[in-house]
């Protein structure tokens, strides 16, 4: 009766409740391998997926033979962004049991994370001819027509899909990030909002309208067009497309100063660089500033974001405000401040980067790699400037240090995918 009453409880969403109930039974039967899958799915919905991984990893020890137990060990993998022990797992639940249509439908999902397409397709109708309906199968084959850009069939999959059921958010969802990857940000903002309300909690719907909604704003919807571009393609060209740009645009600089006529497009080209990467830096976080704004929108951002989007904006503003008084006007000119005083500006500017990317509310405790170089860079800045305050002749050296620290942490992110 308790592993019943648990299984409602999960089934209902009240996974904390069901493993209170779980946790009780397995005080009488240790051992007992079905009470222990219930308690990692528990584990899975708290978002507790290391812990999951290890009880799931018991009851296959007690029971080695049943296929769902792999299933769920390669769910926690997937979440997990493991994807080879997720594809493993898989092939082993496949093995016990080849009808089971959900293994098909996750091992989908797993190949369009790993960015092959025509894989994650050909096991989503593998899953669909077992059965015709299953909603995983359904939205996996959707996706994976959508990156193969095969969009009237992906649209047709979908409607499939909402025919199945009309209230399920895990399809609106799916069909909002594909509308949304096609630049249809209206459409797809009203399949979040559906599945929000149907699923308040829902996560990937809260990170899909927020996408959508911050997509109304021209350069940031450009941006995440290309970042979906981009992320089709794979990690080697993730990582590498930042290097590719600056080359070309090294290239495009070269060959415009070879002539007189075309000399001038040099400022047009470096122009054009620095927005795209100054935009790639802070556009989310300015988007987001927005955000605050709207009647949605404010509800959908998280503390972190709420407070990264007013740090960079402080940033910027500030830093335009500094560099338009040491270029327009002679508050600093013939002074010991005057070469440090434009420094000021510039490092205001730049410090919209790491306070964009650092964690709020601020701590210093318990960071992780990303947190801790940004505000270590974050503190450098803020000290350069107290010395372009107070210590104006001292001010560009510690400025020029900061300099190279910056330099240093943009391409240190840039190979950090």
């Amino acid at each position: 009766m308790l592993l019943d009453h648990a299984k409602l409880l999960l089934d209902q969403g009240r996974a904390k409740d069901a493993e209170v109930k779980i946790k009780e039974f397995l005080q009488q039967e240790p051992d007992n391998d079905y009470a222990l899958s219930l308690l990692a799915r528990c584990l899975f919905h708290r978002k507790q997926f290391d812990e999951g991984i290890a009880v799931i990893q018991n009851a296959i020890r007690f029971n080695p033979g049943e296929s769902f137990y792999y299933y769920l060990l390669a769910f926690g993998h997937y979440q997990k962004d493991n994807h080879p022990q997720a594809i493993d797992n898989l092939n082993r639940a496949m093995v016990l049991n080849p009808w089971h249509a959900e293994y098909y439908g996750l091992l989908s999902f797993v190949l369009l994370g790993e960015r092959k397409f025509n894989a994650a397709l050909d096991k989503a109708n593998e899953g669909l001819a077992l059965e015709a309906d299953n909603l995983t199968c359904l939205n996996a084959r959707s996706m994976a027509l959508n990156k193969l850009k095969k969009t009237d069939e992906a649209i047709a999959t979908m409607q499939d899909a909402l025919a199945q059921d009309p209230d399920s958010e895990f399809t609106h969802t799916t069909i909002g990030w594909n509308l949304l990857e096609r630049g249809r940000h209206k459409e797809a903002a009203t399949h979040f909002r559906e599945a929000l309300r149907l699923n308040p909690v829902m996560q990937n719907a809260q990170s899909g309208l927020k996408e959508a909604l911050k997509s109304k704003i021209p350069p940031y919807k450009w941006l995440l067009q290309y970042s979906f571009w981009v992320n089709n393609q794979g990690k080697k060209l993730k990582v590498a497309m930042p290097i590719i740009l600056y080359i070309v645009f090294r290239l495009l600089i070269g060959i415009f100063r070879q002539s007189s006529t075309t000399e001038a497009l040099v400022w047009v080209v470096a122009g054009i660089y620095l927005l795209f990467v100054i935009g790639s830096w802070t556009m989310n976080s300015i988007a987001n500033f927005f955000l605050l704004f709207h009647p949605d929108g404010k509800y959908a951002l998280t503390n972190t974001e709420k407070w990264s989007a007013i740090s960079v904006i402080t940033a910027m503003v500030s830093g335009f405000i500094i560099l338009a008084l040491a270029l327009f006007t002679p508050l600093a000119n013939g002074t010991a401040y005057e070469d440090s005083f434009f420094a000021a500006g510039l490092v205001c500017l730049s410090l919209a980067l790491p306070l964009g990317e650092a964690d709020y509310p601020i701590r210093f405790k318990k960071n992780n790699k990303r947190n801790f170089f940004s505000l270590l860079l974050t503190g450098l800045g803020l000290f350069s400037l107290l010395f372009a305050a107070f210590f104006p002749a001292q001010a560009l050296i510690v400025m020029g240090i900061y300099g190279v620290a910056f330099i240093v942490y943009n391409w240190s992110g840039v190979l950090r995918y």
